[in-house]
Formats: structure tokens, C-alpha cells, sequence
């Protein structure tokens, strides 16, 4: 049924006015009011809202990170590795009358300091030896205390009372072990004790001229001094460059002899994206020696706009990127390794050849064994007999091999050789080259391993541990020694624990940094091994950093950036919550601000979560803050962006260091999967949500009226390997130091070596690269045709868009592509003007341009020349079908390492020529006249390049005549054939046959990088014995394999799909899924055109043909080109077939690259953004933030539209994604502006406890109390009520905006978001704080909002707070005042009634001010100021509850303690003894690397009485508490509880499961429900045994929630 009931509520012009501003800022003020009344208008239409709304736009940003750093000018007194101390001919340089600082000693690392009293009076006080200041006699606090100064040894300052900071200010210094107090006296030097300053006196201007007194807050009282303009003054060369705490103060003079000592601060230089460092920081560098990290920010995507080539000679690089550190697995490498991390890594030697079991190990001779040599002197070993065909083979296997290692060598026995008859069962053999010996060992044999698993205090390994000492950490901690020698270990252990070890590398290989395991491969040990790269001043581009702007020494100490040296790390992470609540204070575009605190509580950065940083941090998360402020009126997919390149978000969500399945199959031998964190939540909570939703915001339902899942599992695991690679950038200065030596502030880069490689699946039946050109498709030389861009590398040819060797940056010989001097790429480059060329950053061609010298015979660049200038080419983006005809193999180096099969038409591997007629065992050339080392061709073109040298393109054993660093893939004359392994749930991995040559990991049997194909008709090759369905691996077309699935051959196909011009769009859309590459950019006359009715056909010869191309316009504006193809792949044999899978990335490894893995994620995002969901998720989450928890459809519908058509009325860009748009329609549509709707219960929200408190504060205009420095809150303030930025407990942010509370709001399912911090503790913190503020100010009175109160607290006196209230009202008319407050407080909403009890409460009072403060407590005691409702008065009095008289029955507590997820709940507790069959090895096998791998560590319980399937279970090693509880019968498991109310899998959990089984808030709550069956909806687990006891009638039953409204509360 339903009930029709009209309201009424009506306003005056101002509180009109309150209720709109109050809507769009932190809070409204009177004189607000007034200048919208003065500036725009007397009332509130749409059209006046409007034209506030763009004067907002308009408005410059109040950048966060920008007003932290402004302020940031504190005492830095030597160089850090971030920043610089300023100099004290600098402007703004500071001065101090008093001699010691805060600085100058009071914490631990301070303990050898010693101050010193020189001469026989006067006397000069020494610090560290150098002169302070002149005294007659040494400054005891005690005069009459008979101290006598120790002026042979002087004494320590390690004592901890701060000097106070002023002339006769106390401090302390050690006498006798005991600390003293000192004055603190004021610097001055008469002309004797002048003489022992060795820096040249400085003479300053005059206070007042020149000189000016700051930082008036402070105690100092005009003791600290400013040089406004600086000096330009010959002795300003003379001194010091840098300031080191450890060498001689500067001093200063004023004109009347006052004497002044130089107090050095902080250096912080601009370096913005608009206005970089014109040498990235290098003169700071050069300052230092090297000690401050070079400024120059990494170029990514978001400030590459903003780059230049700087031609300084001071310019710099800053630290090489990862992939471009080597390291030398040398002794010194591992000690330094493990002096970083303090992990145990070690070269093991003496393995048993046949392992701990002794088991027979194979011949070294049959195909495909890898077998490992030691290579010793040859005096040091007897060769084994063997015959002479034997040891030929071995001899040239070893003799060639490519392993360069000195210590060890490895082999593959290949398979087109044998060995003779001595071979065929060779396992122990030692051979005799020449001077060197090559013996047989153990494959593990030098390798080198990271063995802290073994190490741990728990002894997983099970040592007999001798009570001095452990055989792990011994030879490292005693020895110093590298080498674990295995033979002599009492118990062996390593075959069983081996899975547990990280491998490093090979002992004598060097190794790339991003090789290095996770617990490894850190920042430390990446700018430890790297170097600086300081520029010639030929070219470095240089770029800056959003918002990097320098700080101004004029306004005065107010925030201490962190030094990773001595500042309080409280202080500093107090910083960013007053920031943020300064900056909702006084910011003039408070919109901006409002909607960027809406952003940033939907895209959540959890501090704690962010472990480089969270805890000790604020510039790192203003700097993340700032997207949502930059980006409040820009497009969300730039949000989207930037937060999936963000550090904090990567660690936040643990995708950060994610590696593919392949790398860590290919590095350690383990299967694994991708982190899924980030892609499930960027699709639950950042775009498309859990179910699908119609344009309104109202969910999808299928045929049984349940909603649509929008995704699946199989969807967040494709989505994963989508965020793997990201890394953070390397260290570098000028920002907020980082402990530990982690960038946490730069956006991230993608280490294209971790990345995943296959194909990825999206949400609409597709994959993602559908709608991209082919790469094949490409025209030719696409790097002369339009579009094609080039980005600057300056001087160095290190490309970033892919990855070179480190070898061929460092050869001088290595040919590199240099455009002719005539070329029209050359000068297109050069953009000369006059003779010198004006380099831009980006280059992206308007027009074809005609190939000239050299680039005629060049498929494609990587990096060209100009002068001494490098440009790399930025290929479009453009996607590989990963199968196709006519597979050809390609070999990498040389026939020992590894091959793969290549598309033909693609230039991803170099020629290699043979003579014509040789054998092919001969050695192959490049094409003699190549253009530059590491050039990739296609087929064909290698074909002709080794024919026009008289050669032929062949396969080969080894390329000769240049270096392998200059090598990389090389074609060969070989056919390949793409197979599929097909699993039971029809995915596919690929298998590569390369007719016997040696197979990449990535391709061979045992990849398990399997990826989603779409089956024609659902149907695919089954093996029998994966259970039903199968159907003998499609009637013996695939060979069924032995751990399941079949093998099968393919075939791939390609067909046009029309034959004509298609009839609309959506015909072109439903059927076409390759993209198109601009057909202006073919050459002239390639198509003709043909349109049609919303389509436009462009044909080859006239023809409809697959490479027809269509243009369409999609629903957002987007035009769209199609490929007029379909390509089929089909199982040979068979009828089975599936579409192509494009991939944005190569599976070949060198072609893998930083610019195809950043378009892959950009495609992500695209389709994440576009897809329908997002706009009606979007726009319902910002309404809620500012209007309403429960929006009509259409209201969404309307700022749906918006967000998808980029303009609502006046605003937006017209772009999809458009905020301003989007937010203009939040904010002018009825729902927002009509004031009645006050009135409705179904309208509005509970307003959110932060912006409540900040509303306050703004609209009673709180300001500083005198010698107070800034607004100063409690830290942490969320705990006062529960909600504080960048105190986020979780990535759900402090509500879900599905919440249904309980009581009538829940009856009638209305949600409400913010009644989740609607709790007791939460009500009382602000509440208190609320009276506390109005009472005293912001300070710690009475559970106050401030973060100190020294003094006793009195109503009226403000002397504990470092702000207070100063609103006066208009008038003293009580009518006046409560009109007004209730206006600024409440909008209009609050009820005559009680505004009549506030006016009665304040004409009470004789004392104005106190009866200000009781009308302030009264209303936001009042509902009115709690919601954004009017309140409905029943007429009845609230009835005041009795003490309950005590029933004599003991008390009782059932506790819920919800951990919110994250406990890995397979490790605590564990199958240990089980007759029916061995689960514990069930669960060590499925597990793998993270199981409790000893089983007699394990805490056994016993389980005999219980019907579980094993009869004792095992605790996790670390539970000794809980075990204790479980034997003493006070803890109890429950075992296989979970919200599945029927066994499901993968095939039918859609059907048997009716809990959301991907998103972390649906199972929170599924487990505080523990209601699988959904027979009693929407109660709890607590509330249905609460109304159980009840039922009874025998028990007192209370119900309490301290945190976040939980359900596990609610019953009937």
C-alpha cells in the first residue's frame, strides 16, 4: 500500500540562503549570507545557485599539500637526505638572539655532545668545541650552588628537558650524573673571543629595516628575527655553503653591535609540474656531496606535460630506475643485503648430487636435462672415463654455453644431440677442458638463498639448537661469512624446507634489481646498488611535482616536516588533520573542498594500511588528498587515474610489488595468482558495484527477481593481473623524508618484468582490448604517420617506455638510429628556430611525413637521435591477438637459451642470415647494414634484409660478430604451432611447440597462466576424467593429459562480418569487436568512403573486405572505428572454436614494455568507467554526501545523465565523466533545492559527526587566541567522534552507504550511512567536545577538541585553548540571537518550540556572554542541528527510566568482537591426525609456501569426541594462549561455519549461494548475520539469541554496540 501525505515548511530569504550554503561548504557564516544576498541575490532560485556554484569553479585551489609545505619553515640545522638547511645571506633567512636550541640537544643521539667553558674570565661557552657565546661566569640556574664547571671535559647534554627558547631560558646539562638547569644565555663576543670565530661576521640591517621580528606565538617574545630581503654582500661568499650542526655557528651583528647567531631552517625549493627545478636539484647534490638526493621528479603521464630539457651543468637525473640496477652476487653484495634487511641470505655449498634422499638422480644426456658444473682447476679433479662421443657432446655444450658465471656452469642437454653409450646413465662425471675442470654438483649447488625461514624464533625447521649459538644465523652473525656449507649441518633439512627460501641468484651472476624477491627487492637496496646520474648539461628533462611549491620563511614555524631524525612523530602526523580542517575553515572554494571530502570518503586510503608511511606521515596523504581537490570539477577517469598510480593507494590495497603467476613460475618454480585487492574494490566501491544497475540507480533483477551480480570471481582474478608491475618510484628529495627510504609520494611506474602477459577477460563478454587497432594493422612505418608520438629523453637514450639492457646504456660502441640531417622527422624534432632546435617534450606527428635515409629500411624505432638529443617512439596503442597464422619460432640469443613462437607480421626479433647452403649449425650474422643494435623487423623484412647480403634467413646455433647484450630475439626459418591446454572449466593456457628447441616457462607444459576464452555455443574439449560433461577431450581431437584438462592444436581463422554497409550503430557495436586504426593516416587513396545511416564505411578497392573500416559514434560522443573482421580459433579436428584474445601485451619478454602494460591499465579503467553501472553508482554516492541517504530514481537519473553526457545545463565540458556537470545537477535539481522536503522523513540524512563540528566552528567564526600558531586539534581527533580525515579505518570509509539502521527507518528500508557512528561513545565525544568548545575554547577542557589544557579549566576563560569562538550577534535582542543561531546552525529547520526554550534559557541570564554559550548548547543539543530534517513533535513527554531493582542472578556477557576480515583462518587451525586420509597433507600441498610446513610445531587439540573428520587438529605455533583456553574447556572452535548454505564450486555458486561472496562489507556482514539460509532477513546473530532469552521471560537482556551500528545487534 501506499500512503499519499503533503508537508509543508517554509523559510525565510536568509536561513533559504544557510540551508543552500550549508549544503555546499564546511559550514555557512553570517557575513556568507550577506555577500550572497550583496553579490548574487535576496533569495534562492536555481538560477542564483548557479551562478554561486561557478563563481566556486572559478575560485583558485586551496591545494593541501601546497599549504603545508608554504608553512613548513622549521630549524634544520645540517643537511638530510630530502632537504637542505637555508643560507644566512638567503631571503628569509632566520636569526636568534639566545645561543641554544631546541636542536642543540635533548634526545639520544645528541649523548656525546659536550658544551665547554674556554678562558679565565670572560668566558666563551663551546658547543662540540665551537664558540656559542661570551659570559662572565658559566649560567647556573643556582647560583649559590658551588657547581664548579669542568673545564678540562666539560659536559654532556644528554639530558631531556628542551631548551627553553629564550634569553635566560632554561636548559640542562650533566654534572656528577645528575641534570642541572642552565640559563639560556644570549649570543655575544667581545673583542677578544670574536677572535676565535673562524667564519667571517656577518652585519645585518636593523630590526624594523630590514630585519624583522617573527614567530610572535612563540616565547622567544621577539628574540627571533627574519631577513626579509636578503644580502648581497661580498662576505656572503665567504661563508659556508651548507650549514652542518657539527661545524661552527654563524653569527651576525646589527648596526648597534647587538650580536645574532644564524639559526638555520629548512630549504624548500619549488619544484612544481608548471615550474620545475632548473636542474632537478643537482646543485643541492653537488652542495653535499652527493648526501641530499637529487629533486628531479620521475616523468610519469600526470606531469610530463610540465617537463623541460634542462641544459644546466649542475643538472641532475636523480637514481637510475630498477630494472636498470644490476647487482653483483659477490660477498660484499650478500652482507650488504643482509645488513639492510636483516635477512640471512647465503650461497649454499656441498648438496648431496642426489638431495637429502639420496634418490638416483637422470643421466646428464637425456633431452632436456639441466645439469649444474662447479669449474675448479683441472689439477683439482679426476675426469671420468668416457667415451669419446660423450665427451665431445658435453665438452661442446660446456665449452659454448653463453653462462658466463666463473664459479658454476649450467646446461640444457638439447634435444637434436646425443650422447654415446657411456652417457645413458650418467649421473656423477667430472670433464677436463683445457685448465679448467667442470664437476657434476647438486643443482642447487652456489645458488644463493634468502634463509630466515629457518632462522625464526619458532624454529620451524626443527634444529636441535644448541644453547649458544644457530646453525642459520651463525655463519653470518659469527663467521661473516656468505657460504652455508651444507655438509656439515647435523640433520638435513633442505629438501623439505628449500620451498620455504627465496632464491636470490647464483653466486657470481649478476643479477637485475627487480629479480630480487618481495622481501628483497626494496627501495634501501635499489639506492644502495644504484647511482646517481648527474648530467652533463648537454640535456636532462627535468620535471616537477604537483603542488611542490617552496615554503615562506615570512610566515613564521608552523609545521615541522618529518627528517627521519627528531621530530615527534605524533607532531607530524598531526599535521594532515590540521591541514585539512584549516584549510575546511578558510578556504574561499569551499566547494571545491566539500566535494574533494566526498571524493576522498569514496576512493579511501586507510593511513595504518599504508605501512611505509601511515603511522609517521602527512605530506604523502595531503598529496593524495589533493587529487579529489585538483580533480572536484575535472573528469573522475583522472581520479581514477591518478589513485591507480598512486603509492598509498597500492599499498593501502596490497597491489603493490603484485607479480604475474609467470614471473614467480619462471623465478622460484611456485605456482601463484595475483593480488585481487585492488581489483575487487576499485569495481565494488570506486565504479560499477555489486549488482547491476538501470540508469536510476535501481538494481537489475534476472527471471527469479534476484539482482544481477555486476562481477564474479573469475572477473576480479582477470582484473588482477591487470595491477601487476606497479612499483614505486625510487627516493629522491625535496619532499617529505620517507623512513626507510620509500617513495610513498610520487606516482608509481609499472615494472614490465612482474607484468602479466595473457589475455584479460572484462565484465561485458569481451576482453579487455576489444575496440583497439591491431598492431599488425598498423600502416607501415607507422612512425612517420600521424599520430604518432615522440617523448624527450635528452642526452641519455634510456627509453622509459620500454626497457634496454643496462650493457647497451653504458657501451660507447653501440649503433644507435641517428636521423639524417634532412630527414622531416629530424626537423619535426628539432623544431628549430633560427639554428638551435626547441625541443619539446612530446611530439606527436599532424601529418604523414616522407621516410628519408636510414628510415627507409626501419620497420620500427625505439629511439632516434637529434644532434645529442634522444627521443623515444611511443608506438599507439594497438593490441596482438594471441593466436595467428603462420607461427614462427624465435630464438633468444642463441639456441641454448630459450625460444618461442612470434607473430610473422610483427617486428619483434632481428634477422639471423647464413650463408646459403651452409649447414645450420653454423654461426648467423645481422644484416650488414642494420641500423641500430637491438632493431626488431618483421619476418618478411628479415627475409630480405639476409637475401640483399646474399644470405639466407635461417635458424641457427649463435649470431656472430657482435656482443649478446647487443642480442635479443632472432627470427629463424622454423614453423611453431600454437597449442592450448584446456582446464575442466574451459580455460586456456598456451603451449608453444618449437620443434625441439629449449621453451620458455611461459609456453611449455607446466604454465599454468591460464586465461578466459569464449567457446562457441559453451562448448569445449573435456577430459573424462575431470568428471561430468567429458567428452573424451573433443572425441580424441586434444591428447588428454595426466593432472587433467587435454592438450590441443589450433588453427585461427578470419572472416569479414559484413558485406555491406551495416544498417545503424548498435549493428556495428553488437557485432564488431576490433578496433581501427585513424584511416587518415594510410596513405592517399587507400580507402574510399561509403556512409550510411549513423555509419561510415571506409573500403579497400571499392570492396567489403575484413580490413573494411567502420566509424560510429557511441552513446557518450566517442567516435569509434571497427575492423569489419571476426577471427576464429579453431581445435584442430574438431568443430570446437572460440574468438580471438587480444592482448595488450607481448608474451615475448623483451617486447613486454612499460608503454603497452600502461595502456592495458588504461583500458581497464576506460571500460570501468564506460560501463553503465558507474554513472548511477557515482551519482547516488555524491548525493547521499550532500542532500539525501535515500534519492528518488529520478533524481539519480538525472545526475546519471549528467556523468554520462558531461553537461547539465550550463555546466561541464561535455565529456563523460564530467564532475562539474555531475555536481551542478547534485546541487540545482528540486531534491537539493526545495526547502519543503525538509519536512519529508524520507528526505535528508544524519549529517556526518566531522563536518557537524567543522560546521560549527566555521559558522561561530573560531579563530586563533593570541600566540597561538595554527589550529592545533586532538590527535587522533576520530576518536573523540568517531570520523577525521585521513583516519579512514577501513577502505569502506567510516560507513557503507547501503546501511539500514534498525527501528523505523529499517522498517520501511530506508538507508542511512552516517547512523553507523551513531553510538554511545561516538554521541558523548561530540557532544562534549561541542560544549567543551563553546565553554573554553579548543582545548583539552572537558574531553575537549583541543590537544592541551595546562591550566584549570573556567567557563569563559580561553587561556587553555588555541582557538575559541568569536561570533557576536547582531543584536542583544534574545529573539535576534536564537533567529540568527538558529539560521547559521540549523538552517530555518529548528521548531518554534524550541527556539522558545532557547529564548526563555538565554533571557534567564544576565551575563550575555554565558547566556551566548547556553543558547550555542542548546541548539546543537537539538535534533535539528543532527540532521537535515525538520522534527515531528508527538505532543508526549519522554518518560524518565527507572533504576532496575537487582534480580540477585549472576551477570553475564556474550561479546562480538568483529575483526572486519583478514585472518588467514587456514592457518589457525590445521588437520593434524585424520584416519580416513592424510588432510594434513591435503592442506600442506594445496597451500604450498604458506603452509605451517612442521607439523610438530603445530599446538595439537584433540577432537576424538566431536564428529569432525580427524581426531586432533593443530593450532597455529603462536596460539599458546587460545590452546591453553581450548584444553582447560573455556574456548571452543567452530569448524566449517561460514554463510554457504549448500556445498557449492565455481559452476553453480551463482545458483547455490544467496550471500555476495566477493565484496569484504557484504561478508562482514553475512558473518555478524550467520543467517545462510536467509530464513530470518535482516536479523543478527546477537539479536536472535537477545530475543530468545527474552522469549523466556526469565532474563534482563541489553544489547550495546561501541562500534560502527553493528547488525550482529538486530532482532525482532
Amino acid at each position: 500500500r501506499y500512503l499519499l501525505k503533503s508537508y509543508t515548511h517554509s523559510l525565510s530569504n536568509d536561513e533559504a540562503i544557510a540551508r543552500f550554503l550549508n549544503t555546499v561548504t564546511f559550514g555557512v557564516t553570517s557575513d556568507e549570507i550577506n555577500g550572497f544576498k550583496d553579490s548574487i541575490g535576496p533569495e534562492v532560485t536555481k538560477e542564483n545557485a548557479a551562478i554561486w556554484i561557478q563563481q566556486q569553479i572559478e575560485e583558485p585551489v586551496t591545494s593541501h599539500r601546497a599549504y603545508l609545505r608554504k608553512r613548513s619553515n622549521a630549524r634544520l640545522t645540517e643537511p638530510r637526505v630530502q632537504y637542505t638547511p637555508d643560507h644566512p645571506c638567503d631571503v628569509g633567512s632566520r636569526w636568534r638572539m639566545y645561543t641554544f636550541s631546541v636542536k642543540d640537544g635533548h634526545q639520544y643521539w645528541y649523548s656525546s655532545r659536550r658544551v665547554g667553558l674556554v678562558g679565565d674570565g670572560p668566558y666563551v661557552i663551546t658547543l662540540d668545541g665551537h664558540p656559542r657565546t661570551t659570559v662572565s661566569s658559566f649560567p647556573w640556574k643556582k647560583q649559590n650552588s658551588g657547581f664548579v664547571f669542568d673545564q678540562v671535559n666539560g659536559h654532556r647534554i644528554n639530558c631531556w628537558d628542551h631548551p627553553e627558547e629564550w634569553i635566560n631560558g632554561t636548559w640542562e646539562v650533566r654534572y656528577n650524573d645528575n641534570c642541572e638547569h642552565v640559563l639560556n644565555p644570549a649570543v655575544y663576543f667581545d673583542d677578544t673571543s670574536k677572535t676565535m670565530l673562524t667564519n667571517p661576521v656577518v652585519q645585518l640591517p636593523d630590526i624594523g629595516n630590514g630585519l624583522e621580528v617573527i614567530d610572535t606565538h612563540k616565547k622567544s617574545n621577539g628574540q627571533e628575527f627574519i631577513l626579509v630581503n636578503g644580502l648581497d654582500d661580498e662576505v656572503c661568499s665567504q661563508l659556508p655553503d651548507v650549514h652542518y650542526e657539527t661545524e661552527e655557528p654563524m653569527f651576525g651583528q646589527l648596526p648597534d653591535g647587538t650580536w645574532l647567531q644564524f639559526d638555520p631552517h629548512f630549504d624548500v625549493m619549488e619544484n612544481t609540474v608548471e615550474n620545475p627545478l632548473a636542474d632537478g636539484g643537482g646543485t643541492k647534490l653537488l652542495l653535499t656531496g652527493d648526501f641530499t638526493q637529487c629533486s628531479n621528479v620521475a616523468r610519469t603521464p600526470f606531469n610530463e606535460q610540465g617537463c623541460i630539457l634542462s641544459t644546466e651543468p649542475t643538472s641532475c637525473r636523480g637514481t637510475e630506475s630498477r630494472s636498470t640496477i644490476l647487482i653483483d652476487l659477490n660477498a660484499d653484495s650478500i652482507i650488504a643485503m643482509h645488513n639492510i634487511t636483516g635477512k640471512y641470505i647465503y650461497a649454499i655449498t656441498n648438496l648431496p648430487l642426489r638431495g637429502d634422499s639420496d634418490s638416483p638422480i637422470v643421466s646428464v644426456c637425456d633431452a632436456g636435462t639441466k645439469s649444474r658444473w662447479e669449474i675448479k682447476p683441472s689439477i683439482e679433479c679426476t675426469p671420468t672415463v668416457m667415451d669419446n662421443e660423450t665427451t665431445s657432446v658435453l665438452t661442446n655444450l660446456l665449452s659454448n654455453s653463453p653462462d658466463e658465471n666463473a664459479f658454476i656452469r649450467d646446461i640444457t642437454f638439447p634435444s637434436d644431440e646425443e650422447c654415446g653409450p657411456d652417457g645413458i646413465a650418467l649421473e656423477e662425471v667430472s670433464i677436463v677442458i683445457g685448465s679448467e675442470c667442470f664437476q657434476r654438483v647438486h643443482p642447487d649447488h652456489m645458488t644463493i638463498y634468502d634463509m630466515t625461514y629457518c632462522a625464526e624464533d619458532m624454529n620451524p625447521c626443527l634444529f636441535d639448537l644448541p644453547s649458544d649459538g644457530h646453525p642459520i644465523k651463525d655463519p653470518m652473525d659469527i663467521d661473516m661469512s656468505v657460504f652455508f656449507d651444507y655438509l656439515g649441518q647435523s640433520k638435513p633439512f633442505f629438501d623439505e624446507q628449500v620451498a620455504k627460501f627465496s632464491k636470490v641468484g647464483r653466486f657470481g651472476d649478476t643479477i637485475n634489481f627487480i629479480d630480487l624477491s618481495p622481501d628483497l627487492s626494496l627501495d634501501e637496496i635499489a639506492t644502495y646498488f644504484g647511482s646517481i646520474d648527474s648530467g652533463s648539461g648537454g640535456g636532462v628533462v627535468v620535471c616537477g611535482s604537483r603542488d611542490e611549491v617552496a615554503n615562506d620563511p615570512s610566515l613564521g614555524e608552523i609545521f615541522d616536516i618529518s627528517t627521519g631524525k627528531d621530530v615527534p612523530t605524533r607532531k607530524i602526523v598531526a599535521n594532515r588533520e590540521s591541514v585539512w580542517a584549516i584549510v575546511a575553515l578558510e578556504a574561499k572554494d569551499q566547494l571545491r573542498q566539500r566535494i574533494a571530502w566526498a571524493l576522498a570518503q569514496l576512493l579511501v586510503v586507510v593511513p595504518d594500511q599504508v605501512n611505509s608511511s601511515g603511522g609517521t606521515h602527512s605530506e604523502v596523504f595531503l598529496h593524495y588528498y589533493d587529487t579529489f581537490v585538483h580533480h572536484a570539477f575535472g573528469n573522475y577517469g583522472d581520479i581514477l587515474r591518478e589513485v591507480t598510480f598512486s603509492p598509498q593507494m597500492g599499498e593501502n590495497l596490497s597491489y603493490l610489488y603484485s607479480k604475474s603467476g609467470a614471473y614467480n613460475f619462471e623465478n622460484t618454480g611456485k605456482f601463484t595468482f595475483a593480488d585481487e585487492n585492488y581489483a575487487r574494490e576499485i569495481m565494488q566501491l570506486f565504479t560499477v558495484g555489486l549488482y547491476l544497475l538501470n540508469i536510476d540507480g535501481t538494481e537489475k533483477l534476472d527471471e527469479n527477481g534476484e539482482p544481477i551480480l555486476t562481477y564474479t570471481n573469475y572477473e576480479i582474478m582477470s582484473f588482477a593481473r591487470i595491477f601487476t608491475g606497479f612499483v614505486r618510484q625510487l627516493p629522491r628529495g625535496n619532499s617529505e623524508e620517507i623512513w626507510f627510504g620509500r617513495n610513498v609520494l610520487d606516482f608509481t611506474t609499472i615494472e614490465p618484468t612482474y607484468r602479466d602477459r595473457f589475455p584479460k577477460h572484462d565484465l561485458t563478454g569481451g576482453y579487455i582490448g576489444d575496440g583497439y587497432p591491431l598492431c599488425v594493422d598498423l600502416p607501415p612505418k607507422m612512425f612517420l604517420r600521424k599520430g604518432a608520438k615522440y617523448k624527450l629523453l635528452g642526452d641519455n637514450p634510456r627509453p622509459q617506455a620500454f626497457e634496454d639492457r643496462q650493457d647497451l646504456l653504458n657501451d660507447p660502441s653501440i649503433k644507435r638510429f641517428v636521423l639524417d640531417i634532412d630527414s622531416p622527422l629530424r626537423e619535426k624534432l628539432c623544431n628549430a628556430v633560427g639554428d638551435e632546435c626547441q625541443y619539446d617534450v612530446v611530439v606527436t606527428l599532424d601529418s604523414n611525413l616522407e621516410p628519408f635515409g636510414q628510415e627507409l629500411l626501419v620497420d620500427e624505432p625505439r629511439v632516434v637521435q637529434v644532434g645529442d638529443i634522444f627521443y623515444e617512439y611511443v608506438r599507439p596503442a594497438c593490441v596482438d591477438q594471441f593466436f595467428y597464422s603462420n607461427p614462427m619460432r624465435v630464438t633468444y640469443i642463441n639456441r641454448y637459451w630459450h625460444s618461442l613462437c612470434a607473430n610473422p607480421k610483427l617486428p619483434v626479433a632481428s634477422e639471423a642470415c647464413l650463408f646459403t647452403g651452409n649447414k645450420p649449425t653454423k654461426k648467423a650474422l645481422r644484416y650488414s647494414k642494420y641500423v641500430f643494435d637491438q632493431e626488431r623487423v618483421t619476418y618478411a623484412t628479415a627475409e630480405a634484409r639476409c637475401e640483399e647480403d646474399g644470405l639466407k634467413q635461417s635458424w641457427f646455433h649463435f649470431i656472430e660478430g657482435i656482443e649478446n647484450h647487443k642480442k635479443g630475439f632472432h627470427w629463424t626459418d622454423v614453423e611453431c604451432k600454437v597449442n592450448v591446454k584446456v582446464n575442466p572449466n574451459g580455460l586456456v593456457s598456451l603451449v608453444y611447440d618449437v620443434n625441439g628447441a629449449s621453451l620458455h616457462p611461459n609456453a611449455n607444459l607446466e604454465s599454468r597462466n591460464y586465461f578466459k576464452v569464449f567457446w562457441k555455443d559453451g562448448m569445449y574439449p573435456k577430459n573424462d576424467a575431470d568428471g561430468d560433461g567429458g567428452n573424451s577431450c573433443g572425441n580424441g581431437a586434444c591428447s588428454p593429459l595426466e593432472e587433467g584438462g587435454c592438450l590441443c592444436g589450433t588453427s585461427t581463422s578470419e572472416g569479414k562480418v559484413f558485406s555491406k554497409i551495416p544498417q545503424s550503430s548498435e549493428e556495428v557495436f553488437s557485432q564488431l569487436y576490433i578496433g581501427a586504426y585513424d584511416p587518415s593516416a594510410y596513405d592517399e587513396g587507400t580507402y574510399t568512403i561509403e556512409e550510411g545511416d549513423g555509419v561510415k564505411a571506409y573500403l579497400v578497392n571499392n570492396e567489403y573486405t575484413p580490413d573494411t573500416v567502420f566509424e560510429v559514434v557511441d552513446d557518450y560522443g566517442k567516435v569509434r572505428l571497427f575492423k569489419n573482421s571476426k577471427e576464429l580459433v579453431t581445435i584442430d579436428g574438431s568443430s570446437f572454436s572460440f574468438r580471438n584474445t587480444p592482448s595488450f601485451m607481448s608474451i615475448l619478454n623483451q617486447e613486454a614494455t612499460v608503454r603497452d602494460a600502461t595502456h592495458e591499465v588504461n583500458a581497464l579503467i576506460d571500460h570501468l568507467l564506460y560501463h553503465p553501472n558507474t554513472a548511477p553508482f557515482i551519482a547516488l554516492r555524491l548525493i547521499q554526501r550532500f542532500v539525501t541517504s535515500n534519492p528518488t530514481p529520478e533524481y539519480v537519473k538525472v545526475v546519471a545523465t549528467a556523468f554520462r553526457t558531461g553537461k547539465y545545463e550550463t555546466f561541464g565540458s561535455g565529456e563523460y565523466g564530467d564532475l562539474a556537470a555531475t555536481m551542478s545537477a547534485v546541487l540545482l535539481e528540486p531534491d537539493a533545492l526545495s526547502e519543503v522536503l525538509d519536512a519529508d522523513p524520507f528526505h535528508g540524512f544524519i549529517r556526518e559527526p566531522l563536518l557537524k563540528t567543522i560546521a560549527f566552528m566555521r559558522s561561530m567564526e573560531v579563530e586563533l587566541v593570541p600566540k597561538k600558531k595554527a589550529l592545533e586539534l586532538a590527535y587522533p581527533f576520530k576518536r573523540r567522534i568517531g570520523q577525521m580525515a585521513h583516519s579512514f579505518d577501513s577502505v569502506f570509509s567510516f560507513f557503507l552507504p547501503e546501511f539500514v539502521p534498525t527501528g523505523k527507518p529499517g522498517a520501511a528500508s530506508l538507508r542511512s550511512p552516517e547512523a553507523m557512528l551513531v553510538d554511545m561513545p561516538k554521541i558523548t565525544g561530540l557532544i562534549n567536545g561541542l560544549y567543551s568548545t563553546i565553554k573554553y575554547g579548543v582545548s583539552a577542557c572537558n574531553d575537549g577538541f583541543g590537544e592541551t589544557s595546562s591550566k584549570p579549566c573556567k567557563e569563559g576563560d580561553f587561556s587553555n585553548a588555541v582557538a575559541k569562538l568569536s561570533y557576536e550577534p547582531s543584536s542583544g535582542d534574545a529573539d535576534t540571537i536564537v533567529s540568527e543561531l538558529a539560521t547559521l546552525l540549523t538552517s530555518g529547520r529548528l521548531s518554534a518550540a524550541n527556539k522558545q526554550v532557547i529564548k526563555e534559557a538565554y533571557s534567564s541570564m544576565t551575563d550575555t556572554a554565558a547566556a551566548l554559550r547556553l543558547a550555542q548548547q542548546l541548539i546543537i543539543s537539538s535534533p535539528e542541528f543532527h540532521t537535515s530534517n525538520t522534527v515531528q513533535m508527538n505532543g508526549e513527554s519522554r518518560t524518565i527510566p527507572t533504576n532496575p531493582e537487582p534480580s540477585g542472578v549472576p551477570y553475564k556477557a556474550l561479546i562480538f568482537v568483529m575483526l572486519q576480515g583478514g585472518a588467514d583462518s587456514f592457518n589457525m587451525l590445521i588437520p593434524h591426525t585424520c584416519s580416513s586420509k592424510d588432510m594434513y597433507k591435503e592442506y600442506s600441498d594445496m597451500r604450498g609456501s604458506i603452509a605451517i610446513s612442521s607439523k610438530t610445531s603445530l599446538l595439537e587439540i584433540d577432537s576424538s569426541d566431536s564428529d569432525q573428520v580427524c581426531e586432533s587438529f593443530g593450532m597455529h605455533p603462536k596460539l599458546s594462549a587460545a590452546h591453553q583456553l581450548y584444553n582447560d574447556g573455556d574456548l571452543v572452535w567452530f569448524a566449517n561455519a561460514g554463510v554457504l548454505y549448500r556445498p557449492v564450486d565455481k559452476n553453480n555458486y551463482k545458483k547455490g549461494a544467496k550471500s555476495a561472496l566477493f565484496a569484504h562489507n557484504s561478508m562482514q556482514r553475512e558473518v555478524q548475520r550467520i543467517d545462510p539460509d536467509k530464513t530470518d532477513v535482516e536479523t543478527g546473530v546477537l539479536g536472535r539469541l537477545s530475543d530468545a532469552l527474552i522469549s523466556q521471560q526469565k532474563f534482563s537482556v541489553e544489547k550495546y554496540n561501541i562500534y560502527k551500528g553493528s547488525q550482529s545487534l538486530d532482532g525482532h
